[in-house]
C-alpha cells in the first residue's frame, strides 16, 4: 500500500481555445457549400464544443442527426427549414438523436452552438462526419441505422 500521495500523468492535451476577438480566427469549411464553422473551445476529455457557425444566403445545411444535444443561438441572420422560421436572436435546444434541419439562409447566417459532446453529423442516408478538436470534418462513413429517417434515431 501507498501513501495515498500517488501523481497520474495524463495523455490528454489541455482543452483546444480560441480567445479573443473571433475575427482573428478563419472559417473552417464543412463538407456542405456555403457552410463554416468557428470552433472556440473543445474539451480534448469530453469533446465538449463550442462553435460559430456560417451559412452563406441561399446554402443549405442538410438534415441530420446528432449523438450529443446541441443548442444554438442565431447571432444574425434567418434561417428556414420546413417547420419554422429561424430568426436572430432565437434559442433552440436539439436532444441528442433529434432529427433536424434543412437549414436553408436566406441571408448570411451565423450561429452560437455548444454540443456536450464531439460534434457528429449523421445525415438521413447514413452519411456520417466527426469533427476534429478545430472544427475540421473527417468523413467516418455511411452508418447502417434501422432507425434512419425516424424523427429521434436514439428513440424507438
Amino acid at each position: 500500500m501507498g501513501d495515498g500521495n500517488m501523481e497520474y500523468e495524463s495523455n490528454i492535451e489541455p482543452p483546444f481555445e480560441r480567445l479573443g476577438d473571433h475575427e482573428q480566427h478563419e472559417w473552417t469549411s464543412l463538407p456542405w457549400d456555403g457552410v463554416h464553422n468557428k470552433v472556440l473551445y473543445f474539451d480534448r476529455a469530453t469533446g465538449m464544443t463550442l462553435e460559430l457557425a456560417m451559412v452563406e444566403e441561399g446554402a443549405e445545411f442538410p438534415q441530420h442527426y446528432h449523438t450529443t444535444a446541441q443548442t444554438l443561438f442565431l447571432v444574425s441572420g434567418e434561417l428556414e427549414s420546413a417547420e419554422t422560421t429561424i430568426t436572430e436572436g432565437t434559442f433552440n435546444f436539439i436532444p441528442a438523436g433529434e432529427k433536424h434541419g434543412p437549414y436553408v439562409a436566406q441571408e448570411d447566417s451565423v450561429q452560437f452552438k455548444f454540443f456536450n459532446a464531439t460534434p457528429t453529423y449523421i445525415l438521413e442516408d447514413g452519411d456520417c462526419f466527426v469533427y476534429t478538436y478545430t472544427g475540421e470534418t473527417l468523413d467516418a462513413g455511411t452508418l447502417e441505422i434501422e432507425n434512419l429517417g425516424r424523427e429521434n434515431i436514439l428513440v424507438p
